[in-house]
């Protein structure tokens, strides 16, 4: 193998977190079609993962926020 298509490949498997052989084999089992639905795409995961992280962090903000105005609202009304 080239020592610069190595290169880029161990770049691309560095971004991606997993280790050079796995990136190789999922990339070569996607150019020939081989267990598509067993193969998953590299990197998707993990930023998902992270998405969906964030996403339900800025939920559970959103729903202390609206839980604190309520308790507030409700006191409020409950002194008048």
């Amino acid at each position: 193998m080239p020592a610069g298509l190595h290169e880029e490949l161990a770049r691309a498997s560095d971004r991606n977190g997993v280790s050079l052989n796995q990136f190789i084999t999922s990339v070569l089992a996607g150019a020939v079609g081989w267990g598509r639905d067993d193969v998953a795409t590299i990197g998707t995961a993990k930023t998902r993962s992270r998405s969906l992280t964030i996403l339900l962090a800025a939920n559970l903000l959103l729903v202390a926020a609206a839980a604190v105005s309520a308790i507030a609202f409700l006191v409020a009304a409950w002194l008048n």
